[in-house]
């Protein structure tokens, strides 16, 4: 995830009318970090939801789509307020979202990236972090590492790829992060 994301590509509190407005918001904020035209983002992730959902259940949504311009796979996350309706199966509302852009003509890397961010956010943990996380650089700690979660705390089989903060700390827990949700 750290490779998707950035501080400065989190919105810790998006004000929006609804879906189309929150996807407009974050395709600016792309658009901006990837020195790309705001409407050619925009068109490229409408056009991507016209033939699926971008609401994957649980308050989660992940809009997604390939642009013409992008090297690499880009992120933005949001905290939404209100949640909004993404078309997802359980008929709940999104309140987290995360736009995830990758270079047109790329579709593994799109499919690698999408699972990446689809295995982070449907973590329980994760998620409930996400909802309560004080600012952006809390929910950046808890999109991109394991740190924040107590020692004894193991993420459900295949919910996070993300190393164990033992191991990226060779076995000391970082308390600083622990603090974070």
């Amino acid at each position: 995830m750290a490779c998707l994301i950035t501080p400065d590509r989190i919105i810790p509190s998006l004000r929006s009318r609804d879906a189309k407005h929150v996807i407009t918001q974050m395709s600016h904020v792309a658009a901006e970090a990837a020195s790309l035209k705001p409407y050619a983002v925009l068109q490229a992730v409408v056009a991507r939801g016209e033939h699926s959902t971008f609401g994957f259940g649980r308050g989660i949504a992940i809009p997604h789509a390939p642009v013409s311009g992008l090297k690499q796979p880009l992120g933005i996350f949001a905290r939404l307020w209100p949640a909004h309706d993404f078309g997802a199966a359980d008929g709940l509302p999104s309140d987290l979202a995360f736009l995830l852009l990758s270079p047109n003509g790329d579709d593994s890397t799109h499919l690698r990236a999408l699972a990446c961010v689809v295995r982070r956010l449907r973590d329980p943990e994760v998620a409930e972090c996400l909802r309560s996380a004080d600012d952006a650089e809390a929910l950046y700690a808890v999109l991109t590492s394991d740190a924040w979660r107590e020692p004894d705390d193991e993420p459900e089989s295949g919910h996070s790829a993300t190393p164990r903060a033992s191991d990226l700390t060779n076995g000391a827990m970082c308390t600083t992060l622990n603090v974070l949700c």
